[in-house]
């Protein structure tokens, strides 16, 4: 007997990186709603005696907003592709993010860290994401419609 593949349950390590991805994009959250939509001036407000003097928060405003929304999107897109069973679109819109953020992190100096680099490999990670899960969602799209169109024209 085959099971209908929508009541079959989520694979746990969809589920897992999911919750990473929900932890990732609360933490990218917090700081914008502390701030008030300004990063720069919450930062610098609350870890002013640890930060280097030339700012590393500076002008790390329109990076910080546009990964919040390019990794909002990401989100809501992988969502959709787990809630539609498609494992497949899900590996590839998390290929993206999981390369930038583990380049992101292994080529920051921790001791004197550049934020706005490190929100500016992880948005071009992000954006990979998206436009290659959206491309690979269309061409699927597109194909099974193809195919569904010969199998019918064959019979």
């Amino acid at each position: 007997m085959v099971m209908n593949p929508s009541h079959q349950p989520v694979p746990k390590w969809q589920i897992a990186v999911l919750a990473c991805s929900v932890a990732a994009w609360i933490a990218l959250t917090t700081p914008l709603v502390l701030g008030l939509g300004d990063v720069d001036a919450f930062f610098l407000r609350t870890f002013k005696a640890y930060s280097r003097s030339s700012h590393p928060y500076l002008n790390l405003n329109p990076t910080f907003q546009q990964l919040w929304l390019a990794w909002s999107g990401l989100l809501a897109f992988s969502i959709g592709a787990i809630a539609g069973r498609k494992t497949d679109l899900f590996s590839v819109l998390c290929v993206g993010p999981a390369l930038a953020c583990g380049i992101a992190v292994m080529a920051v100096s921790w001791s004197d860290p550049d934020w706005i680099v490190v929100c500016g490999v992880c948005l071009i990670g992000c954006l990979v994401g998206l436009v290659s899960g959206a491309g690979y969602f269309a061409y699927t799209t597109l194909m099974g419609k193809v195919e569904q169109r010969d199998a019918a024209d064959s019979r």
